[in-house]
C-alpha cells in the first residue's frame, strides 16, 4: 500500500538511556482573563511584527515567505526556517528552546500515552486557534494518515503557549506569538501547509548505535532520511509511505 501526504511540495514546499521530557503543569486549564481569540491573535502580530521583519530583512527575507518547523523531543529545540524570496533553500531563522512536552522518545501510539507524536505533521491555516487556553496554538495534524494506517491514535497535538502541557509542544507566549505571526503571514500568502517535523533527537548513525535494540530503530532510520534530505537539499523532502514505512520520494 503506497499512499502521499498532504505537505508543501519542493517548489513552496545521541545516546541516551530512556530520556525522559519533563511534563509542566496540567494538560488543559481555562484562563478567563484572556482576550478573545482575534483580538488576540492581532495583538500577538503587532508586537511580534517589528522585530520580525528586522530579523527576516537581514536574511533577504519577508515576512510572508514560505516557512519550516523542526523540533527535536530529546534536545527539546524547535527550529523554524524560512525560504527568502520563495525560491530556493530555506535558511534558519530561529532556534527556540521547548518549554515543556511530556513522555519518553518513541512515536505516539494512542491516545492519553502523554507521548509528544514524531513524524511528518503539517499546519494548515484551519489548524490556527487564537482561542486556545494556552494563549495561541496551532493543530500539527496528529494522527496523519501513516499513523492511521498503523492504528495509531490521539487528538489535538498543538504547538502552544502557557508553557505548560502533556502531549503537545508548549513554548513560551511571546514565542508562540513570534511562530503564529510567521505561520499564519505564510498562509496569507498562499502555503497551504506549514511542514513540521517531529524528530525525537539529533539523528545520526552514533546516535542510533545506542539504541540498536529499540522497537524504533527502522522508524528512527527512515526519520534520519527525512532529516538528511532536508539538510543536504535545503526544502522539506516530498515523503510517501510504504508498508508501514516513511520514504523520501525521488
Amino acid at each position: 500500500m503506497s499512499y502521499h501526504f498532504n505537505m508543501i511540495t519542493r517548489r513552496n514546499t545521541l545516546m541516551a538511556p530512556a530520556y525522559v521530557l519533563p511534563a509542566i503543569g496540567a494538560a488543559c486549564s481555562e484562563h478567563p482573563f484572556e482576550l478573545p481569540g482575534p483580538q488576540r491573535a492581532a495583538l500577538a502580530i503587532e508586537r511580534a511584527s517589528p522585530s520580525l521583519d528586522r530579523r527576516l530583512a537581514a536574511l533577504g527575507a519577508n515576512l510572508g515567505d514560505p516557512v519550516f518547523i523542526r523540533a527535536y523531543k530529546q534536545e527539546k529545540r524547535l527550529d523554524l526556517y524560512v525560504q527568502p524570496g520563495r525560491t530556493g533553500r530555506f535558511v534558519e531563522f530561529a532556534s527556540w528552546p521547548i518549554c515543556a512536552a511530556s513522555g519518553f522518545v518513541g512515536p505516539k501510539k494512542a491516545e492519553g500515552d502523554k507521548q509528544v507524536p514524531e513524524g511528518v505533521y503539517g499546519v494548515t491555516a484551519e489548524a490556527l486557534n487564537n482561542a486556545s487556553s494556552y494563549h495561541l496554538s496551532m493543530n500539527v495534524g496528529y494522527p496523519n494518515a501513516f499513523d492511521q494506517s498503523l492504528g495509531r491514535t490521539g487528538s489535538f497535538i498543538m504547538i502552544h503557549g502557557r508553557c505548560e502541557s502533556i502531549g503537545c509542544l508548549a513554548m513560551t507566549d511571546p514565542v508562540i506569538e513570534d511562530i503564529w505571526t510567521l505561520v499564519s503571514a505564510a498562509h496569507r500568502e498562499g502555503q497551504t501547509k506549514v511542514d513540521v517535523h517531529i524528530l525525537p533527537f539529533v539523528l545520526n548513525e552514533k546516535a542510533l548505535e545506542g539504541y540498536a535494540q529499540s522497537e524504533h530503530l527502522a522508524f528512527w532510520a527512515d526519520l534520519m532520511a527525512i532529516q538528511n534530505a532536508f539538510n543536504s537539499e535545503g526544502v522539506p523532502p516530498v515523503i510517501t509511505a510504504n508498508s508501514g514505512r516513511y520514504v523520501v520520494a525521488g
